[in-house]
């Protein structure tokens, strides 16, 4: 009797000790944590946070007049809405509930991230959504070829790496700097690629930038294959190896007592100055050269709220993770998260291997095939 009455009690302890415990758990809903070193703010609920509604501009963001706005109007001629229109098919059968604009916005960045292919010679891969896409992509091997020659004049091969090797973070100011120059900002730009202007270029970069002539610097990180086969390629890549030329001298010889600022950085290049793109990034190279150690509070406070969002990835206050690997992307569900990783790269340089010096950006593991990419025909 006694034994039953005994084992009673200790049933109901655990019945309560597990009650208190699911509820703490629930009580820590929106409130962030440290995990791996990194803030990631836990998102309210399970409702995801809506994909913005506007519609992706034309010729990528990339403005009127700027040197590569002829490559972008290339790039998306060359890919054409069939091949757009198949591969979503694709990805539908595998994310049933996935929203139009949730495509619409990844589809739009994984464009991005060709053209930003088509000018570097090596460009890592950090969002797994627009990777996942981009592996759909390349099942239709012919037309996935067809598209890379028309465009680079070459294959942009796709370098997977295992699940548990990340790219490299050292190497992530340059995918900023070059998106940056090329791209207006969009609403979705933080939510898929992770945090922008978060890490400084690296010292070997900045000694690149300091011993390196324009030619030479043009072969270690633009993309050559691509310069020589493509005009507009080629305008887009000397605009850009001038423009890091200039700001790396700009930041070396500040004006007596001038702060760095927005307006300084348009004053600096006052030729480019009807270009609504390359304010940030010539702060990266400044902040990179003067302010290393208090990189990330100089971004933050150079932008205006508008871009703390896009570039953050935090639309709301709990909608992000800043370093998501993006886990609700997986199996039935839309997607919500900002990404911020993925095991892949892009190699189109004239090795068809690794980036420049500096840190090695990302284009080691394997290439798949020799020509179209990974997988069968169409």
């Amino acid at each position: 009797m006694m034994i039953g009455f005994t084992l009673v009690i200790v049933f109901l302890f655990v019945a309560i000790l597990i009650g208190v415990v699911a509820k703490s758990a629930g009580g820590n809903q929106g409130r962030g944590g440290y995990i791996g070193g990194n803030y990631r703010p836990v998102r309210s609920g399970s409702m995801a946070a809506p994909w913005s509604d506007g519609t992706p501009p034309a010729a990528l963001g990339v403005p009127e007049g700027h040197p590569a706005r002829m490559a972008a109007e290339r790039l998306e001629a060359a890919l054409g809405l069939d091949m757009e229109a198949r591969v979503k098919d694709r990805i539908l059968r595998k994310h049933t509930r996935m929203q139009d604009k949730e495509w619409e916005w990844t589809w739009f960045e994984l464009k991005r991230f060709f053209l930003l292919c088509g000018v570097l010679r090596g460009v890592p891969m950090y969002s797994s959504k627009v990777d996942e896409v981009w592996h759909e992509m390349l099942m239709f091997t012919r037309e996935y070829e067809q598209f890379c020659k028309q465009f680079t004049g070459d294959t942009i091969h796709h370098a997977p790496h295992g699940a548990e090797v990340q790219p490299d973070q050292g190497e992530r100011a340059l995918f900023d700097w070059a998106y940056g120059e090329l791209f207006e900002q969009a609403p979705a730009s933080g939510r898929l690629w992770g945090a922008f202007y978060r890490t400084p270029m690296s010292a070997s970069r900045l000694q690149e930038l300091d011993s390196l002539s324009a030619d030479e610097l043009r072969m270690r990180w633009f993309n050559s294959k691509a310069y020589e086969a493509k005009p507009e390629l080629r305008q887009a890549i000397d605009y850009m190896v001038d423009r890091v030329r200039r700001q790396h001298a700009a930041a070396k010889e500040p004006a007596q007592g001038e702060s760095f600022s927005r307006d300084r950085i348009h004053d600096s290049f006052s030729r480019d100055a009807g270009m609504t793109t390359g304010l940030l990034s010539g702060l990266l190279i400044m902040n990179s050269v003067q302010s290393p150690s208090a990189f990330q509070q100089e971004m933050d406070g150079a932008q205006t709220e508008e871009e703390r969002k896009a570039n953050s990835g935090c639309g709301s206050s709990s909608s992000c993770s800043v370093h998501d690997d993006s886990s609700d992307s997986r199996g039935d569900q839309g997607g919500s998260g900002n990404d911020g990783g993925a095991g892949s790269s892009c190699s189109s340089g004239s090795d068809g291997g690794s980036s420049g010096s500096g840190g090695g950006s990302s284009c080691g593991g394997s290439s798949c095939g020799g020509g179209g990419g990974c997988g069968g025909g169409s």
